[in-house]
């Protein structure tokens, strides 16, 4: 019997999940990585630890390596660039690293994990040194060297990476000036009361935040006095100059490959189904460049995001050979660390429930530590009539609380109520003022909120 053969375009989270797991699913199938670059399995999100000095991206950047998917059965094609992609004859169309011959080969299942690629301003300019992106290594090391260069920076866009780089360049004494379309920080992922604790916390350490602003045009312009500058023009007639500006306004899916040959969703997404299969049977996409289905949410979404690719890879792997195994629903679980102040989400904000025709309601505790100014702050979205979790988001100083995002998922994938878990086993958390914990004080928050009949 002839071995299944499948090829994945490439080398990231999503690609090495599926074809880990496709191995393991079909120990006899040939299995191909294509990957444009030269080394695979790069960590975006390890890019801010680097940046702090906790990381040396360099040796610490990925998880595996060409050489150890070999040793597992995977064969890696790095330097590899596929061209091109005919459905109906199953090849793909690729040249490699020094050569402009193109290759052919064939395949029986394709997983596309190509993932995706960040938005740059539609301004024109001479002045692409000094506008970064945030991808992959030479992006990190182009930020890095600005901590001996730069005096004035520009963060365009209030996500997480913003909000990271934000506070980590302002630690390095330069100025930055942080320009968000909406009226709130992290809107994507927080309510406005969660995020103002966190502008509050920003404008603290000098960071100038300024919400509501669009840049319209980007410009490299002589000033007497500091020589030549880059300036951004905001659309209330404002200029802010800087030596370098940060563009970090989020990300869409590098889908062109199979643009015109399987159906596309939402933000250009590859619109899959729940076993990770497109529009074409023989043809499956996974992560940044594929669609996403989230808990309580009508339709596909895009959401590009590291833990939801490894799921979409697995599951793509395991339905290769047919369909066999639906993908759970996502979250949205997000955690971010900054020298001892953590930021986690997931679920449902108040805002994206609404928004759902979700009738809900928000509940907010803090609590403190006895002798110490650590602390917990959490918010926490619940169904008023059901009790049922949406979702949560907790920020604060306090060791290990990014767990809650874990644990609220897990709930939330269970469709549980507040009560279901109010009384479960977890640990004793020593040293708050407040010993019940956080899910007890939530759920009697709820219940004097929307009493049950």
């Amino acid at each position: 019997m002839r071995k299944m053969k499948v090829i994945i375009i490439g080398g990231s989270h999503a690609g090495i999940a599926c074809a880990r797991r496709a191995k393991e699913e079909f120990p006899d199938a040939q299995i191909t990585i294509y990957e444009k670059q030269k080394e695979i399995s790069f960590i975006s999100q390890s890019i801010p630890l680097y940046l702090m000095g906790h990381n040396d991206i360099l040796k610490n950047g990925g998880y595996t390596t060409i050489k150890e998917l070999e040793a597992q059965g995977i064969q890696v094609k790095a330097q590899s660039v596929v061209r091109n992609i005919d459905t109906l004859t199953k090849q793909i169309f690729f040249t490699q690293k020094g050569s402009n011959n193109v290759e052919t080969a064939t395949y029986d299942k394709l997983v596309l994990a190509t993932g995706s690629y960040p938005l740059l301003p539609m301004f024109s300019g001479e002045f692409k040194e000094r506008l970064i992106v945030v991808k992959n290594i030479e992006d990190a090391k182009r930020i890095r060297y600005l901590f001996e260069t730069a005096k004035r920076i520009i963060v365009v866009g209030g996500g997480f990476i913003g909000v990271e780089l934000s506070r980590i360049l302002a630690s390095h004494g330069i100025k930055i000036t942080l320009i968000q379309a909406h009226s709130y920080l992290l809107d994507k992922y927080l309510d406005e009361p969660a995020a103002r604790n966190i502008e509050a916390l920003m404008q603290s350490e000098g960071i100038d935040i300024q919400l509501s602003t669009f840049p319209v045009d980007i410009r490299e312009e002589e000033n007497k006095e500091t020589g030549t500058a880059l300036n951004l023009y905001t659309d209330h007639y404002e200029k802010f100059e800087a030596d370098a500006i940060i563009y970090s306004v989020g990300f869409r899916p590098n889908s062109f490959l199979l643009a015109n040959q399987v159906e596309l969703g939402d933000m250009g997404a590859i619109e899959v189904d729940d076993y990770m299969q497109t529009s074409h049977q023989d043809v499956f996409a996974v992560g940044d460049c594929a669609t996403s289905k989230v808990n309580r949410v009508k339709g596909r979404r895009y959401l590009p995001h590291a833990s939801e690719a490894i799921r979409q890879g697995g599951i793509a792997a395991i339905n290769l050979a047919g369909p066999k195994q639906k993908i759970i629903p996502s979250e949205g679980t997000y955690s971010m660390n900054l020298d001892g102040r953590t930021l986690c989400a997931t679920g449902l904000n108040k805002k994206n429930a609404e928004a759902e025709g979700l009738e809900c309601g928000m509940v907010h505790y803090r609590n403190d530590f006895l002798n110490s100014d650590e602390y917990t702050n959490i918010w926490l979205v619940y169904e008023r009539k059901t009790h049922k979790i949406l979702g949560v988001q907790v920020e604060g100083t306090a060791e290990g609380i990014a767990i809650y995002a874990d644990l609220i998922s897990l709930a939330i994938q269970q469709n549980l109520a507040i009560e279901d878990v109010e009384f479960s086993d977890f640990y004793f958390k020593h040293g708050y003022k407040n010993p019940n914990g956080m899910i007890k004080t939530l759920a009697q928050l709820i219940r004097q909120e929307d009493p049950k009949p």
